[in-house]
Formats: C-alpha cells, structure tokens, sequence
C-alpha cells in the first residue's frame, strides 16, 4: 500500500526509506560509548520518521482546531481523524486561509508539512477556492520548514512538490512558486573583504547575523535572536548592492549569495507562527561548542535539545497560537526537567497529551509522549490519555487513541 497511489502513502515511503538510509550511521554514532556526538553525525543521531498518526494527531490538534475555533461551522472537524474529544473555544478574527503560518523547524523529511498540506487543502476547498489555487497559495503563504541536513532538506523540498503537483499539474512550470523549506549552511567562509564593503549600522548588522550563523549546521533552529530586531528587507538591499567586478577573483558573488540565504532564513526564524509542530532532535551529548551555546541561551532548558525545542517553539507561536511535540515523557517526571515544568504550567496551556507505553515507539530508545500546548495561560482543562497499560507497539497505541476519540467516556 505505501507504494499504491490510489491508497496514498507515497510520502510516508520517503520519509521511512531516508531513516533506513541512515540505519548504519545512526547506529555507529548512537552506540558509541558516552561521547559527545561530533557536529557532522547529529543528523544521523537524530532524525527519527515521525509515525503517522502522530504526525496527524499533532497536526489535528493543533491546525486543525485552530481552525475549528474561528470557524465554528466547518466541516473540517468530520474530516479530522485524530482531533481528541474536547472543548472548543469559540475566536472572533478574520484569518483567512492563507493568513495561517505554520513551521516545522527541524522537518526532517517534510513529512508533517505534508500533512498540513492536505489539511490546509480542506480548509481552501471548504472556503470556496479550487485545488489547483490552493495548492498554490499554500507552498506561497502556509507552511514553512527547517533543516540541518541538505538531504533530507531536498527530500521534503521534493515531497512538497510533489504534493503540490497532485493538485495543480503546471505548479513545476510555474516559477512564482518554491516551497518555503531551507537547509541551514555555516557563514564561517564570508571574509572580512566581503564584509566590510557593506557600512554603517546594515554593515553591523550583517557582520553580527554572519557570526550568528557561523555554526549554523550544527545550532540550526535555536540560534537565539531574542533582543535582535532587523529589518530583513533593508539587510537583504543592502547585500545586493555590494559592488563585485567581472573577475571576481576574491569568490565575493558565492559570498553574496550565501548571506541572501541566510538572511532569508534568519526572517523565517524570526517570524511569529499560529501553529509550530515537530519532532525535534532527542539528543544529551553535546559537543563542547554546542553545550556551551544552550547553556548561555537556554540554561534553564539545556538537559537535552528536544526540551531547548519545547521552550523555543512555545515561544514563537502567536497568543492562542499551538505548539505540538513528540519527544521523550522524562521531561514530566524527572527532576532536571523542573524548570520546564514550572515554565510550561505558568505560561502555557497543555491542550493535549498522549503518554505511550514504555517501549511502544521502537525507532527511538527511550519511551515517547505527544503532547499539543496553545500559547495562554488561562488554566483550562485538556484532554490526556495515558496507554502505558497497552503493549504491542505503535499500531496498538493508534487502536487506543481511536477508542477513546469513538468514546469518550472510556478509562
């Protein structure tokens, strides 16, 4: 059936078969014995497929009622399989479609952005646009995704066209169009030459975004603009007026062109998102340069990456905005992970939260939680439900979600 166009599951495939790819090297860097994982193996050592339903249970929860909650009347919630039993808030704003953002800042192989494609292709055709002009406005206006792998970046670069083709037949021949997905790339190489022909405050301004992202393969999304406010296009002007002779003998035009990415992508990060839904990186062993930046930037969440991504994605959403994870459930029961507790009960609100079973999740070593937060902290009741009793892997932790959607009264 993954292979079956008619059943769907063609993206599903993509995703899995780039996690066999990386079986060999995820095993070599994962079993080495207490080290630190070197900034080259991180993605090895990190990108896990995010399963399925998981992918649509953040993905319902978290669009999908944002959704919900301005549009009382739609008839998206029928269509959503895995939205949990729960109150809905009723929100007077005049979203449009295509005024809702939503990031996935550690995609991996772009397989929740996919999926929000679908469920924001509902919503376009509920709202009377045709599938050809949807699939359009979504890759220009909706989703947005980052990346510190180059492959797995081309791959969901792929996927979301593709998918957009399954829409719109031209959208490869239409130019306006490229998905909002990027890879992040070191700016170690720009010379003090390049950098200098641009003065004044723009100049400053550059110098201190190049340094910013001089490892950006390695800090990718938590690269820390708090207190930094920019005004990219003016930066972006700025960059293209640098004044490059014919010869080019000092390399300045490849120059040029890797601080306009990494412009592009420091405004993608700096943006505000109604909805921000990953599987970040679980990951504890940090090289020196690495540990370092999370202690100074994120002291306060620093045991493990995956909890430096709860606290960074809960900030970027918007007010009533959601944020939605998978990572390892230590982070509710463990003393080091006090700190985010108390942030997370005093800011936020935990909408949504699935416990699984111990060892149901058999890609990652260590047991899994999938939890939704909406970004107030008016304390109202979520929905929870704790599989731990339920052995047999994830297609039995599906069942049981299912169970408690059909009815939910069950225990």
């Amino acid at each position: 059936d993954d292979f079956n166009v008619a059943v769907g599951g063609q993206v599903e495939i993509i995703g899995w078969l780039y996690q066999y790819y990386n079986t060999e090297p995820h095993n070599q860097v994962v079993n080495i014995s207490g080290g630190p994982v070197k900034k080259q193996d991180i993605p090895a050592a990190t990108q896990l497929f995010t399963t399925d339903w998981v992918v649509k249970y953040m993905v319902d929860n978290s669009l999908g009622k944002y959704w919900l909650e301005r549009h009382a009347e739609s008839s998206l919630k029928e269509q959503l399989t895995y939205l949990l039993p729960s109150q809905i808030e009723v929100v007077s704003d005049d979203k449009r479609p295509e005024d809702i953002k939503i990031i996935d800042n550690a995609m991996g192989s772009g397989h929740i952005l996919v999926y929000a494609f679908d469920v924001l292709m509902k919503i376009y055709l509920e709202q009377g646009y045709s599938s050809r002009e949807a699939a359009k406005l979504i890759l220009q206006n909706n989703l947005y995704g980052l990346e510190i792998d180059q492959r797995a970046y081309q791959l969901a670069y792929f996927a979301l066209m593709m998918k957009a083709r399954q829409y719109n037949r031209r959208i490869l021949k239409d130019e306006s169009v490229t998905p909002h997905v990027y890879v992040f790339e070191d700016t170690d190489s720009i010379s003090d030459d390049f950098l200098n022909r641009i003065t004044g405050e723009n100049g400053d301004a550059i110098r201190d975004i190049v340094t910013q992202f001089s490892n950006a393969r390695e800090l990718g999304s938590i690269i820390d603009f708090t207190d930094h406010y920019y005004d990219w296009e003016q930066l972006k002007q700025a960059v293209m007026a640098t004044a490059i002779d014919s010869l080019d003998l000092f390399d300045l035009q490849r120059q040029r062109d890797t601080v306009l990415r990494t412009l592009t992508i420091a405004k993608v990060m700096t943006t505000p998102y109604d909805i921000a839904v990953t599987n970040p990186p679980y990951m504890n062993k940090l090289d020196p340069a690495l540990k370092k930046y999370v202690k100074q930037h994120y002291a306060n969440y620093s045991s493990d990456l995956f909890s430096v991504f709860i606290y960074h994605n809960s900030q970027l959403v918007t007010p009533g905005g959601y944020s939605a994870f998978m990572t390892p459930f230590v982070w509710m029961f463990i003393k080091t992970y006090e700190k985010l507790r108390k942030y997370l009960i005093d800011t936020q609100q935990i909408d949504s939260l699935i416990q699984m079973e111990y060892s149901a999740f058999e890609e990652a070593t260590v047991p899994i939680n999938t939890f939704v937060l909406k970004n107030e902290d008016k304390p109202q009741p979520g929905t929870y439900l704790r599989l731990s009793a339920f052995k047999g892997g994830m297609d039995v932790q599906k069942d049981k979600v299912l169970e408690a959607i059909a009815n939910p009264q069950i225990n």
